[in-house]
Parts: C-alpha cells; structure tokens; sequence
C-alpha cells in the first residue's frame, strides 16, 4: 500500500458492501460488447472498492485484478471473489506487464486517483485495441422532499468531511480526451433507478466517506443513522424511495 495513502471507505467498508446498489446491466453490456470474446485474456478492475465490478467480470475473463489500495475494503474482494488477483496498492503505484490488459474498469473512483498518472498506466497496461471503460454518476437524486433531507446534511455536518477532491471542476471525460494514447469510442448515459427503503437510502450515505467520517466522530453513530431513517420515511412515507443512480459511461480504446 503507499504510504501516502489515506483510507476513506475502510471503516465503511460493511455499509458500502450492502447499501451499494449494482451497475444496471445495460452498462455491462456495452463494455462486453465493445470486447471480443477472443480477447477476454485479462481484465482489470481498478479502484475495485469491494469489487462490485470484479464480480461482474470474473466469469467473463480468464484472469480479473482487482486493485484496491484499502486492505479492508479488499477484504471484501477476496470474501466474494475467491478468483480474483487482488493487489492492495494504488493505481498510480500499480505495476503490471506492458500491454497486457484487454479491458480497465474504473467506477466511480477515478475522481480520487491522480488521473494523469493513472491513464498513463492504463495507456501502458492496455494490449492494442484494448478498452478503458470509465463509468460515474453525479449524486443520487430521490425527488425534491427526500433530497432537502440530504441537501441539510451536506450544508451542515458533512461539509467539513467532504474531500475537495469531490467538488473538482474538472471532469474525467476531459481528463481521458486530454490523454494522449486513448481515443473514446462511446459517450452514453445509462439510466438507473433503484427502488430504495428509507433504512437503505440512509445506509448508501453511511458508506460514503464524508458521513462515515462525520458518524465516527460521534458517540452514538446508530442513532445519527436511524433519525436520518427517520426523517427520510417521514417525507416518502411507507412508499419506496425512487433513487436515479444514472451514469455516463465513457469507453476509450488505446489508439
């Protein structure tokens, strides 16, 4: 692991393994689609979290790495993913042999990596015609009356835990057309709503890094968590919460 590595989901990693939805699976289809079966030797998963991802390709490749720099999140990984070559270190510190990746999946993480670094990687690791699939999603949006909820919370006791990290201005679609090595292929916006409980729509946030990080700092997190529940079942009612997790998929071919 590098030593100038801060762990932010570790101590979340329960709550981001359970309250984490899945990616829909037209998302998975377009990247499958945009990788030939004959050329599903090796595929890695990078900022692999608890390896929602890796799972996903485990079945599709001969060989999945997950690369995930928490040792507690990649616990995770190997609870599930018993097949998967997991390595707890960065991905700009990673090593692996030159051109000989065929797919790189990044989800939802390149936002905390030092994306110049990373895509140089990437542009090294990757076979020719190989494929970098990038997918993200803004914040979750649940209706008007549910995120005023959340709106208070990132106003009030989250903003000082929230890294500046997540309110660059810059994008990562601008960060991988700047990268020299890469042509993009496939801008598409997959759509994904989920339908949510109130303890499970409070849970998502609890594995966040900036609520985890405010939960921790008070004496009884369970009762912060259950009067978020709260407050949440009070404006859906007993009605599932309708939550838009939609992404943008960018998929890039090294050129």
């Amino acid at each position: 692991m590098s030593s100038s590595f801060q762990p932010r989901f570790g101590p979340a990693a329960d709550e981001f393994q359970r309250y984490r939805p899945d990616y829909p699976p037209e998302l998975y289809e377009r990247i499958l689609a945009r990788v030939p079966e004959q050329r599903r030797e090796r595929a890695m998963d990078i900022g692999a979290g608890t390896g929602i991802v890796t799972r996903y390709l485990i079945p599709n490749f001969h060989e999945v790495i997950a690369v995930e720099p928490d040792a507690q999140m990649a616990a995770k990984i190997a609870e599930l993913c018993p097949r998967a070559v997991i390595r707890i270190v960065s991905s700009e510190e990673c090593e692996q042999e030159r051109e000989s990746v065929d797919l790189i999946t990044i989800a939802n993480a390149l936002h905390w990596m030092n994306a110049e670094r990373v895509l140089a990687n990437v542009i090294r690791w990757l076979r020719p015609e190989g494929v970098l699939a990038v997918f993200d999603r803004p914040l979750p949006k649940a209706g008007p009356d549910v995120d005023a909820v959340t709106k208070e919370e990132f106003r009030g006791p989250w903003r000082r835990y929230r890294d500046p990290r997540l309110n660059r201005a810059d994008t990562y679609q601008d960060q991988i057309r700047a990268a020299s090595g890469l042509s993009i292929v496939e801008e598409s916006k997959i759509p994904h709503l989920v339908s949510m409980s109130a303890r499970d729509y409070a849970g998502f946030w609890s594995s966040t890094s900036y609520g985890s990080a405010y939960a921790r700092s008070l004496a009884n997190p369970e009762v912060y968590w259950s009067n978020l529940e709260s407050r949440f079942r009070a404006v859906a009612g007993d009605d599932k919460i309708q939550v838009d997790f939609s992404h943008l998929l960018i998929l890039a071919q090294r050129s």
